[in-house]
């Protein structure tokens, strides 16, 4: 299952810890983000089936990446007829693997675009 953005919500921590009810997984999340990212989450705030669920956490709820694809009714930012616009260039810079899996998708949308 991929998100809007294009993460790999199976291998997301807050996606796993919520599918399996683990508590453990989930405080040591909270704590990685508050010291990784300075966000202001709590263990009881990571709760979340997918931003394609009813049940997604703040953080996939207010992502602009939910917004804009659903704005434009698209699966994901690799549909778009804009990709890659700087704002997931710049979120996914570190997610070689998702940014991989929105190329192929965009390839495939768009085969005549590079």
């Amino acid at each position: 299952m991929r998100a809007y953005c294009g993460i790999d919500c199976f291998r997301c921590s807050v996606y796993i810890a919520t599918i399996n009810n683990d508590e453990k997984l989930r405080e040591e999340t909270a704590a990685k983000w508050r010291k990784e990212f300075h966000l202001e989450v709590e263990s009881e705030d990571l709760v979340c089936r997918g931003c394609k669920s009813g049940r997604a956490w703040k953080m996939c709820i207010d992502c602009p990446f939910v917004k804009c694809c659903k704005e434009r009714r698209l699966n994901n930012c690799g549909e778009c007829d804009s990709y890659p616009c700087s704002r997931i260039s710049e979120f996914l810079k570190d997610f070689s693997d998702e940014m991989a899996f929105l190329d192929q998708v965009h390839r495939e949308h768009f085969p005549g675009q590079q």
